[in-house]
C-alpha cells in the first residue's frame, strides 16, 4: 500500500510545481462567507441560484433545523423527485433521482465523494446534520465535470466552516431510546482558523413483527468526528486541510431460514469511514485562480453472525475494505464578463479488497481525467454553459461526456431552463466480482465473471432447483449510457409566489440491474447483473410557493415517473408476453396497458409543507405532508425475521404489470415546533409519521410513530 499511496503522493507534488491551467471551484476559497443562494456544484465555481442553468435544489441549514432533522436520509426523504429506495433487510438506504437507481447518484461532501457502495447505493445514515451549512441537489446527468457516478444527478453536502468564537451544543432524545448528542468549537487567531465538530447517536433500533426473535433494524450506535484548519499562507494563497471519522457498530440478533429451519443467529458488525482532503487556493491574479487538491479516504465494514447458546459457531461473515485515492489540479480564467473558462484534471485509484469477492484478494482499477467548461454570455438575458470530460478507465475504454445548458430570462418574471448532456457509468468492482452469499437474509448476488463458474458447481452438486435462463448466456457487462434532456420554466409572478416546473427525459441504454437468475432448494434466490437496453424515465416535476403571510408559508411540490423497458415493450407488441390470471388460471396475452414499468418506481410522489414562523415570540412551527404513490417490487423471494417474502410476481411472467403485488400508496405527516427561550437557549419537540404507518415486509426503514425533544445551546 506505502508504494502505492507514495506514487499518488507524488503525481499530486508535480501539479503543484507545474502550472497547468485545469479548473476548481473558487467557492472553496473563502468558505466563511455565506453560501444561501448560491450553488457550487452545478458549474463548479460559484453561481447564483438564479444563474444556474440546469435543475438545482438548495436546502439551508436553517430548513434543516426548522424541522428537526437528524441524519441526511430525513432530510432527502422530503423533497420533491427524490425517493428513499430501502434494502430488504433494512440496513440501507439510497436515494434514487428522476427514476434512477440510487448508484447512479454521486453523493459529495465538502466537493469530494464519499465511497462505501457495497450494495450498489451509498447508506446515507452515515451522515450527520449536525454541521451541515447547505446541500445542493443538481438533477439530471452530470458526467460532463463529475464523470461515472453522476448518471442521475449529484448531491453536494457543504460543511459549515471554522468561525470566530464558536461554541454549539445539541442534545436530542426520542422513541426507541434514540440519542443524538453534537458539539461544535471553533475560533480564527489571524492567518489561522480552526474548527471540530463532534457527534454522537444511538439508538436501540426497532421491531416491525411484534414476534420475532430479533429486530428490524438492530441496535446501534456511531461518532462523527470532523476538524478543519485554514491557513492564509500570502494574501493570495490559501491553504485548507480537512478530515473525518466515521465509526458505527451494531449488535445483530436474527432468526434465519436456512434448509428449511429457523436458525437463530447474533453477532456485531462495524463501519469505519476515514477521510482527509488537502486543498491549496491560488488566486494568481483577478482573472485566474487555481486549485490543488489531494483527497484520500478509506472505507471498512466488518459483520459477524454465530449460531449456539453455549457453543457457538460461525454462521456467517463478511468484511469490506476500500481505498479511494484523487490528486486533481483545477484552474478558472475570466476572459471577460462574457466568457469564463473552467478545466481541470485528476486520477483516480481505487483498491478494493473484501470476502464478497471469493478468495478475498485485491482489486484495483485507474481513472484519469481530464474535463473542460465554457461560460458564455452572448447577451444579457442568455446564459450557455457548454462541458466535455474525457475519462479513460484501466478496466473499461474511454468515455465522451459532453453537455450544453441554456437560460433565458424572457422577463424578469419568466426564466427558460433547457439542457442535454450524455452520462456513463462503468460497471464497478461489485457488479463484475462479486461472489455474496447473505444467509442472514437469505439471498446471493454473483458478478457476471464468476457467476457462471459458481453457477455450475452448485448445479453439479444438486443445490439448484431452478434456473432463469441459460447461464451460458451470461455476458461481460458494457458501461451504462444515458441521453437526457431536461426543460423547465420558473415563474415568479410577484414577490409572494413562485412556480418552478420541468420536464426530463432520461435515455438509457445497457441499464445494469440485479436479475434473478436461479433458486436454491432451500428456496433462495441467486441474482447476477445484466444490461437492460433502451430504458427510460420520463416525467415531470412541479414545486410552488406561497405566502400567505408575513410569518406564514406554504409550499407543494408533484412528480410524475415513468420508467419502463423499450424491450419489454416490443415483445408485447409482437405478442411475446403472456400473464397467467390470478383468478381463473387461464393464460392471456399481456397489452400495452397492462405494463407498469421498471421496479421500485411510483407514478406519483409529493408533498406539502406548512411553516410558520413569528420573529418576535421567536417561535417555529412546521408541518409536512410526503406522499408516494404505489410501485412494484421485484420478484423477490427469501426472509426477513424468519418470515418468507412472498412472490410479487403473481402472473409469473417476469414483467411488472398490473396484476403483480404492488407495495400500496402511503402518506406520511411529520410535525416541529421549536421556542427560542433566550440568546442561549432553544427547545424544539416533533413527532414523525404522526399516523403510525408502517409496512413491515416491503417498507422496513419506516418504523412507525417516532417522538423526539432536542435543546440547542448556543454559548457563544
Amino acid at each position: 500500500m506505502l508504494p502505492f499511496l507514495k506514487k499518488k503522493l507524488i503525481f499530486f507534488f508535480l501539479f503543484l510545481n507545474t502550472q497547468m491551467v485545469l479548473a476548481q471551484d473558487s467557492v472553496y476559497n473563502n468558505y466563511t462567507k455565506k453560501l444561501d443562494g448560491v450553488v457550487i456544484t452545478a458549474t463548479k465555481n460559484e453561481k447564483s441560484i438564479d444563474n444556474i442553468t440546469i435543475p438545482v435544489h438548495l436546502i439551508s441549514k436553517l430548513q434543516i433545523q426548522k424541522n428537526g432533522f437528524l441524519r441526511l436520509t430525513d432530510v432527502l426523504t422530503e423533497q420533491t423527485g427524490l425517493v428513499i429506495v430501502p434494502q430488504v433487510n433494512g440496513q440501507g438506504n439510497g436515494i434514487q433521482i428522476q427514476g434512477m437507481d440510487p448508484a447512479y447518484t454521486l453523493i459529495l461532501v465538502d466537493g469530494e465523494p464519499l465511497i462505501g457502495r457495497n450494495t450498489g447505493g451509498l447508506e446515507l445514515n452515515r451522515v450527520t446534520v449536525g454541521n451541515i451549512q447547505q446541500i445542493e441537489i443538481i438533477k439530471g446527468p452530470s458526467s460532463s465535470l463529475y464523470g461515472s457516478e453522476a448518471l442521475a444527478g449529484v448531491i453536494n453536502i457543504i460543511t459549515e466552516s471554522p468561525q470566530n468564537k464558536q461554541l454549539h451544543l445539541y442534545g436530542r432524545y426520542g422513541t426507541n431510546n434514540t440519542a443524538d448528542i453534537t458539539g461544535q468549537w471553533g475560533f480564527t487567531k489571524k492567518k489561522h482558523a480552526f474548527s471540530l465538530f463532534s457527534n454522537y447517536y444511538s439508538t436501540n433500533g426497532y421491531r416491525l413483527f411484534a414476534d420475532s426473535l430479533g429486530k428490524t433494524v438492530s441496535p446501534f450506535f456511531n461518532y462523527t468526528i470532523t476538524s478543519k484548519w485554514n491557513y492564509q499562507i500570502a494574501r493570495n494563497i490559501q491553504f485548507k486541510l480537512s478530515a473525518r471519522w466515521f465509526a458505527e457498530q451494531q449488535t445483530f440478533d436474527y432468526s434465519v431460514v436456512s434448509q428449511n429451519k429457523n436458525i437463530n443467529s447474533f453477532g456485531k458488525g462495524t463501519i469505519n469511514d476515514v477521510n482527509i482532503n488537502t486543498t491549496l487556493f491560488w488566486n494568481v491574479t483577478s482573472l485566474f485562480k487555481m486549485t490543488y487538491r489531494f483527497y484520500i479516504t478509506r472505507y471498512e465494514t466488518n459483520t459477524r453472525l454465530d449460531t449456539g447458546n453455549i457453543q457457538r459457531t460461525s454462521f456467517y461473515e463478511d468484511a469490506f475494505s476500500q481505498y479511494f485515492i484523487r490528486p486533481e489540479v483545477n484552474a478558472e480564467y475570466f476572459f471577460n464578463k462574457k466568457h469564463t473558462t473552467t478545466l481541470g484534471a485528476g486520477n483516480v485509484s481505487e483498491i478494493v479488497q473484501t470476502s464478497r469477492y471469493g478468495a478475498g484478494e485485491n482489486k484495483t482499477q485507474e481513472t484519469s481525467y481530464i474535463f473542460i467548461q465554457h461560460e458564455w454570455d452572448p447577451f444579457v438575458p442568455w446564459k450557455l454553459v457548454f462541458g466535455l470530460r474525457y475519462d479513460h478507465n484501466s478496466l473499461y475504454r474511454g468515455q465522451l461526456s459532453p453537455k450544453i445548458s441554456s437560460q433565458i430570462q424572457l422577463h424578469k418574471k419568466i426564466s427558460i431552463k433547457a439542457s442535454f448532456g450524455v452520462g456513463f457509468k462503468a460497471p464497478d468492482f461489485r457488479q463484475t466480482y462479486f461472489n455474496f452469499n447473505n444467509m442472514a437474509a437469505g439471498y446471493s448476488i454473483l458478478g457476471t465473471q464468476v457467476a457462471s463458474e459458481i453457477l455450475q458447481d452448485l448445479q453439479s452438486k444438486g443445490q439448484i432447483s431452478q434456473f432463469f435462463y441459460d447461464i451460458a448466456l451470461l455476458q461481460d457487462l458494457k458501461p451504462e449510457q444515458s441521453y437526457a434532456f431536461n426543460a423547465g420554466i420558473t415563474l415568479k409572478p410577484n414577490q409572494k409566489i413562485s412556480i418552478d416546473a420541468h420536464f426530463f427525459h432520461n435515455d438509457l441504454h445497457n441499464l445494469i440491474e440485479t436479475q434473478i437468475i436461479a433458486y436454491t432448494k432451500d428456496a433462495h434466490p441467486i441474482y447476477t447483473y445484466n444490461n437492460i437496453s433502451k430504458v427510460y424515465t420520463q416525467g415531470i416535476e412541479i414545486n410552488t410557493q406561497y405566502s400567505f403571510f408575513k410569518n406564514f408559508q406554504i409550499s407543494a411540490g408533484y412528480q410524475l415517473l415513468i420508467a419502463k423497458d423499450k424491450n419489454v415493450l416490443q415483445k408485447i407488441e409482437n405478442k411475446e408476453i403472456y400473464y397467467r390470471i390470478p383468478e381463473t388460471k387461464a393464460v392471456a396475452q399481456l397489452q400495452t396497458n397492462d405494463y407498469w414499468g421498471l421496479y421500485n418506481r411510483s407514478r406519483h410522489q409529493g408533498n406539502i409543507k406548512m411553516v410558520y414562523e413569528n420573529k418576535k415570540t421567536k417561535t417555529d412551527v412546521s408541518l409536512r405532508f410526503l406522499f408516494r404513490g404505489k410501485y412494484g417490487i421485484p420478484p423477490l423471494q427469501g426472509n426477513i425475521a424468519g418470515r418468507t417474502i412472498p412472490t410479487s410476481d403473481i402472473t409469473g411472467n417476469g414483467v411488472l404489470d398490473n396484476y403483480d403485488i404492488f407495495v400500496k400508496a402511503y402518506f406520511l405527516t411529520n410535525f416541529s415546533a421549536s421556542q427560542r427561550i433566550n440568546k442561549y437557549i432553544k427547545i424544539q419537540a416533533g413527532v414523525e409519521n404522526i399516523f403510525d404507518y408502517k409496512d413491515p415486509l416491503y417498507i422496513p426503514n419506516i418504523p412507525g410513530r417516532l417522538y423526539y425533544i432536542s435543546l440547542f445551546t448556543d454559548i457563544f
